[in-house]
């Protein structure tokens, strides 16, 4: 075993005494390769040094740029923000606008429309020079709300204003004619015709119709006359009913209640006229010497000089008595006329609710048309009634009220006659 290990040592040692001279020059060069890799790894150092420099210098750089573009970055958000809180309230001023805008091209519209309703059925607005046509409010523009402005001007101009102008009109028999048009305003117009003639307007044709029938208003050229309801009250007026038409409805009730009246207003006129002549009559008979028979005074006086003295009262009264029905005579008539026109008034009530309600039977309530015919007969019986019967009533009282004292004159002077009568006797005595 020794001799083993010892085999070994000697091949060993003779190995390494062979390759001695190799490993020198291995160590050479190797001592030599270290050298040129330090000096490259030197060199890589130093470039890496550099390289790590260049890129301290560009991340210092970068994050000089990042703060410089953090700090502009905020400064935008700010601007951004403050940006759309401005954008936000310039659309809520704009979106404010557009609604009163549109409120205002709304009342442009209607205005306009108004306008046009109002002015084109009056003739005016031929002479319009503002070029204003109605459009929708989706048209609307600073022009259209000028020209609605002039034209709410001329118009209210020419409100005030009488034109006379030479125009085309149309008869009543429907003939076109050329004839000088005077206008007050948008109320009414006439035509110089060979009778001065009241026109309405016709907004169909653009055209000026005379009326037919003619209001009974007269039309002067010193004097203008006004209709404020733009030719509605002429025309009411031209159309206005008689008073026979009036009474037609009240029937022969109506007649009847007129009749009374006319009889009873004739009474009352007869017997006042007859009253006041017999009234002057017995003043002439009390300032006369001569006694007449032509009076009711002078007849007491006669039939008190013709009778002894004993009797002397009893024949006054009964003169009295005599005279006092002539005095009376329409009173008690003119009381019964009084009284007979609300019963007849009454009686066409009864009879025109009575045809009222059988039109209602025959026909229903839904044509007025119908109805009115009743009705204007127990309304129109009733009022004449009461027109009739209020007068006659005054001047029943009134004629009552002559004859009564009438007849406390004549008692007056018959008690006179008797004390003078008596005073006469007793100077005698």
């Amino acid at each position: 075993m020794k001799s083993v290990w010892l085999m070994l040592a000697l091949a060993l040692s003779w190995q390494t005494s062979v390759s001695a001279s190799e490993l020198d020059k291995v160590l050479q060069q190797v001592k030599q390769g270290s050298l040129v890799e330090k000096r490259q790894a030197e060199r890589r150092v130093n470039q890496v040094v550099g390289e790590f420099d260049q890129a301290k210098a560009a991340l210092t750089a970068a994050r000089k740029n990042l703060a410089e573009s953090n700090a502009v970055n905020i400064e935008l958000e700010d601007r951004i923000l403050q940006l759309q809180a401005s954008l936000k309230q310039r659309r809520e001023q704009y979106q404010a606008q557009r609604e009163s805008m549109n409120s205002v091209f709304t009342h442009v519209v209607e205005h306009g429309d108004m306008m046009l309703q109002r002015v084109t059925p009056h003739g005016l607005w031929q002479f319009d020079q503002s070029d204003f046509v109605s459009v929708d409010e989706d048209a609307v523009e600073i022009a259209q709300i000028k020209r609605l402005w002039m034209a709410l001007l001329e118009q209210t101009i020419l409100s005030g204003k009488a034109i006379s102008s030479e125009q085309s009109i149309v008869l009543a028999n429907g003939q076109p004619r050329d004839a000088k048009v005077t206008q007050f305003g948008p109320f009414n117009a006439y035509a110089e015709l060979e009778q001065p003639a009241w026109l309405h307007y016709l907004p169909g044709e653009q055209a000026w119709m005379v009326m037919d029938p003619q209001p009974s208003i007269l039309v002067t050229e010193q004097q203008a006359t006004i209709d404020p309801s733009f030719g509605a009250l002429l025309d009411k007026q031209a159309h206005a009913p008689s008073w026979l038409e009036r009474m037609a409805p009240a029937g022969v009730v109506g007649v009847l209640i007129m009749l009374i009246g006319v009889l009873g207003a004739g009474i009352a006129l007869v017997r006042s006229l007859a009253l006041r002549k017999a009234k002057r009559q017995m003043y002439a008979q009390m300032s006369a010497e001569k006694v007449s028979d032509d009076n009711a005074l002078g007849r007491v006086m006669l039939a008190s000089e013709k009778c002894q003295n004993a009797q002397l009262e009893a024949v006054i009264d009964e003169a009295v008595l005599k005279e006092v029905p002539s005095f009376k005579t329409g009173v008690g008539s003119l009381a019964v006329f009084a009284s007979i026109p609300p019963l007849l008034g009454l009686l066409g009530t009864v009879g025109g609710m009575i045809e009222t309600f059988r039109i209602i039977t025959e026909h229903g309530s839904a044509d007025s048309q119908l109805l009115s015919g009743g009705i204007s007969q127990a309304l129109l019986t009733t009022e004449m009634g009461l027109i009739v019967a209020v007068p006659l009533l005054l001047l029943h009282c009134g004629l009552k009220a002559q004859s009564t004292q009438l007849i406390e004159l004549l008692e007056q002077q018959s008690v006179g006659l008797v004390v003078l009568r008596q005073q006469a006797n007793a100077k005698r005595s």
